[in-house]
């Protein structure tokens, strides 16, 4: 009966996918991780991996979520909606709702961390940049929050885990490109990890001009911004 199935297993199923065994260089690299079931990762890099190279290579593949961030997903996706919305995520919905609008709605509706760090591994790079946006908006909610200690903890947690995670993120993902749109874009997307750790950090090495669309760096900026980020971790 359908109601004896774990969320995991619907989750599988929701997911099952209909296209041939993906190319691993399309899929960017994910840890093995001990505490978690191989099954769940293998279906979340599903969600947010592109085994068809849609856009040909267009932009650099995004590393894979921490082990750590996996956790905590895999705790959020035991709720049915979480779980229903971040499915829409895969590729085979790309037709559909290509930048998942709804899901970007319900992660807004319920500022939902887990959603929104997980959407900044997707394929697509206008995902990853409304992924990047919403995980900043939540950050900013933070003044407003009214929890307990230990609820309050946790929050400090997940700060430390985007820290780690972006700066993972920017160290295995090239920071130029050529082209002219695709690296204006992909620009954007290397702009808002950087606006992001400035943000999880208290720091402001990479702060928007006034009249400035997107934030300008260079390999200097960005290592000496790293280096002193890094110091700030725990």
């Amino acid at each position: 009966m359908m109601r004896d199935r774990s969320p995991l297993l619907l989750f599988s199923l929701l997911l099952a996918c209909h296209a041939s065994e993906a190319q691993p260089d399309l899929l960017g690299a994910w840890p093995a991780c001990a505490e978690i079931d191989a099954s769940f990762v293998h279906d979340v890099k599903r969600t947010l991996t592109d085994s068809t190279d849609l856009f040909q290579g267009a932009y650099p593949v995004p590393p894979g979520l921490t082990c750590e961030l996996l956790e905590g997903l895999q705790e959020r996706l035991k709720d049915d909606s979480a779980r229903y919305y971040f499915a829409h995520f895969s590729r085979r919905y790309w037709m559909e709702d290509g930048l998942n609008r709804n899901g970007f709605r319900f992660i807004k509706r319920h500022m939902d961390f887990d959603l929104s760090v997980a959407a900044t591994a997707h394929w697509n790079a206008d995902v990853r940049i409304m992924a990047l946006d919403e995980l900043m908006n939540y950050r900013r909610m933070r003044p407003m929050v009214c929890t307990t200690k230990e609820g309050y903890t946790h929050l400090l947690v997940q700060d430390e885990r985007t820290i780690r995670y972006l700066i993972h993120v920017l160290e295995n993902t090239p920071w130029f490109m050529g082209g002219s749109e695709n690296s204006t874009i992909h620009g954007a997307y290397i702009g808002k990890i950087l606006n992001a750790l400035d943000l999880f950090t208290g720091t402001e090495f990479f702060h928007l001009q006034e009249g400035q669309l997107h934030v300008a760096f260079t390999d200097a900026r960005i290592k000496d911004a790293i280096t002193q980020w890094k110091k700030r971790m725990p």
